[in-house]
């Protein structure tokens, strides 16, 4: 029976609702500087504070919900806050749903609601659960396909780098092997001509003799 009567003040809330106005201060609507919030008119000649007509509603009682039905979400479930994993053992999945704080990471978040749907909670604060689940799964094998990616080419960058220092390092050998080649040919022509020339200087001392 307490069942059936919740639904008909949830019914009845919700029917509250649709004519309830969206309460804002004086001269909220005309001037932006103001923000759209409420504040209570306390003048003495103030207008809205004295119900005139056409100006803006006062914030009264009327207008509040019922009280057995007072802070529960429109499908009747107690709204509780959750943070961390430890949370959900505690919770009645007849009578509480739960909303995920905004300060929970993507990962946490997951396991999170990944747990409240094998409980059989209802979480709030998200449309659809599977897909939610799924789609976090598929972006993270395409994360890890990515970094696969990367490594692989990062490893061939380096291949190719240690293979364009080696060729380099064998090139400048080359070099230097010829560089040392051609100064011990010219160092045996240097020993040529100076042969060449201590036979031309003997020669000359020679022929002064026989003269």
């Amino acid at each position: 029976m307490e069942k059936k009567s919740n639904e008909q003040l949830l019914a009845a809330r919700r029917q509250l609702k649709r004519k309830k106005p969206t309460f804002l201060r004086q001269d909220g609507h005309k001037k932006v500087r103001l923000g759209q919030k409420w504040r209570k008119p306390k003048g003495i000649d103030n207008k809205m504070r004295l119900n005139l007509r056409g100006y803006r509603r006062n914030v009264t009682i009327g207008w509040r919900s019922p009280l057995k039905v007072r802070g529960l979400d429109r499908s009747g479930l107690e709204m509780v806050m959750v943070g961390n994993i430890a949370r959900l053992e505690k919770l009645d999945p007849a009578t509480q749903g739960i909303i995920i704080s905004k300060s929970v990471g993507k990962k946490n978040r997951v396991e999170i609601a990944r747990l409240a749907q094998s409980k059989g909670i209802t979480v709030l604060n998200m449309m659809d659960v599977s897909s939610y689940i799924k789609e976090f799964e598929e972006a993270q094998e395409k994360k890890k396909e990515k970094k696969a990616k990367d490594r692989k080419e990062k490893e061939k960058r380096e291949k190719e780098k240690k293979e364009q220092a080696k060729k380099k390092e064998e090139e400048e050998k080359k070099k230097k092997e010829k560089e040392g080649d051609k100064s011990i040919e010219e160092l045996a022509e240097e020993a040529k001509k100076l042969e060449k020339k201590e036979k031309t200087e003997k020669d000359k001392v020679l022929t002064q003799r026989n003269q």
